[in-house]
């Protein structure tokens, strides 16, 4: 069979990928092994966020009374919970299968390897193609820590319930504050490892301080600049710090440590790529190897889905010789836990002559009235009044930090940004506000020192 396109990897990197290329015209195969929809339809982002929900709305439970709400024996039914999960994961993978039927792309579901510049193998099928994109995503990372087969990955985890009530999770990044705050929310006791010095060592101190101090009023416990040396079939766990050794018993324990490209086994070598850690690309997705392109978490940039789904369509678009629809030098950063955490561009540690304005969400009417008024905006710009970076740790972060990412993107200046009316009563509010604190003009911020 030939083909203009074939896409190895059915995730929102590969699928995206091969939709926008049968709408521009490619005859396009998709080839998953797996199911459609990759990591994050089935074992990330989606499933993570429908028990994070559940978790949420059980833990509200705590703040009903002074709400008005009087309940008595509130239950958790956490197999109904998993059984909600799968239903939303099913429904969205066969909207996912509709798409690629109804744009006449061919699915494959089977292994696909490459064989040649212009020639892939589909299980027993020998393809043949003038482009090749590789979305097979990633996997979830392994230290050198003894005893690491007795813990549970982010796949175990949501594929059935963590049993027992004494939780340990070792690594304190996106993937394990976020199952802390699930796990948290639902009674189970939970003590976080983190080598680093301090939890989501990606994000600023300030946000890692306010987020620890949030999961510690839950009663996680946290051990940071903590080395994990050995887990034990019984869930024993040692570990050790600058004062000493230690050691702490457990029902589980889910290693949390990251995820690594998904590119052992396909073929790289035949065709000279590189696959030591990652492949390679430019600014078009282009591997450097005749009609080869790659996206996503397969390149080791950013491991995020709305990057995958991005940079997919930037390397069908250079292989049709198409200007680039899609910035891929601004890609924001979520974390789904209480408050949520939201980041984009720079961070005033990175910009010379920074103008700072952040604006305190105890001050907004809507997180007050939605009992979640910790938290801040921040916004900063360079000493243009341009805007180059955001930080939000409050309710609704995810959801705001578009209209952010939108204005780094388009270089807007702070003027600009600032007097489009943002409607009230609304978290969004806290946005506006944040833009005019860099000039103390903020209306419920007091004012600064001049």
């Amino acid at each position: 069979m030939k083909y203009d396109l074939v896409v190895i990897g059915g995730g929102p990197g590969g699928y995206t990928g091969a939709i926008r290329a049968a709408k521009l015209g490619f005859k396009t195969a998709l080839i998953e092994e797996r199911d459609l929809g990759g990591t994050c339809l089935n074992r990330g982002c989606i499933p993570t966020k429908a028990l994070l929900h559940s978790g949420e709305v059980y833990a509200s439970r705590n703040d009903w009374a002074q709400l008005g709400i009087g309940a008595e024996n509130v239950t958790f039914d956490e197999d109904a919970v998993y059984r909600r999960k799968e239903a939303i994961v099913e429904n969205l993978r066969n909207g996912v299968a509709t798409l690629v039927k109804a744009n006449k792309i061919d699915l494959y579901p089977t292994r696909g390897t490459i064989e040649g510049e212009h020639t892939v193998r589909a299980g027993d099928e020998l393809l043949e193609t003038e482009f090749i994109l590789i979305a097979t995503g990633s996997i979830p990372a392994k230290r050198p820590i003894k005893g690491l087969e007795y813990t549970l990955t982010s796949d175990n985890v949501l594929k059935e319930k963590v049993e027992g009530t004494e939780i340990a999770i070792i690594g304190a990044g996106v993937i394990g504050v976020e199952f802390c705050d699930y796990l948290s929310n639902t009674g189970k006791n939970v003590t976080l490892i983190e080598p680093m010095e301090r939890i989501i060592p990606m994000m600023s101190k300030e946000t890692s301080v306010q987020l620890a101090s949030v999961l510690k009023r839950k009663g996680v416990k946290i051990y940071t600049g903590a080395k994990v040396l050995e887990i034990t079939p019984d869930h024993l766990v040692r570990y050790e710090t600058e004062k000493g050794a230690g050691e702490l018993k457990f029902d589980s324990v889910i290693t949390a440590v990251g995820r690594a490209p998904n590119i052992a086994s396909l073929g790289l070598e035949k065709v000279g790529i590189s696959c030591e850690r990652r492949i390679e690309v430019d600014d078009n997705m282009y591997t450097g190897v005749a009609g080869i392109y790659a996206c996503g978490d397969a390149v080791g940039r950013i491991q995020l889905a709305h990057f995958a789904s991005a940079s997919a369509i930037t390397a069908v678009e250079s292989m049709k010789k198409l200007p680039h629809s899609m910035d891929l030098n601004v890609v924001p950063s979520c974390i789904y836990t209480q408050p949520e955490i939201a980041f984009v561009g720079k961070r005033d540690t990175e910009v010379e002559n920074a103008k700072v304005g952040k604006f305190l969400m105890a001050a907004n009417g809507k997180s007050q009235i939605e009992g979640a008024a910790r938290g801040f905006v921040k916004i900063i710009a360079d000493e243009n009044e341009t805007v180059v970076g955001a930080e939000l740790f409050c309710v609704r972060a995810t959801d705001m930090i578009g209209e952010l990412a939108l204005a780094i993107s388009k270089k807007m200046n702070l003027h600009e940004v600032a007097s489009v009316i943002h409607p009230h009563p609304t978290v969004m509010e806290g946005v506006e506000e944040a833009y005019e604190d860099v000039e103390g003009l903020a209306t419920h911020m007091a004012p600064k020192n001049r």
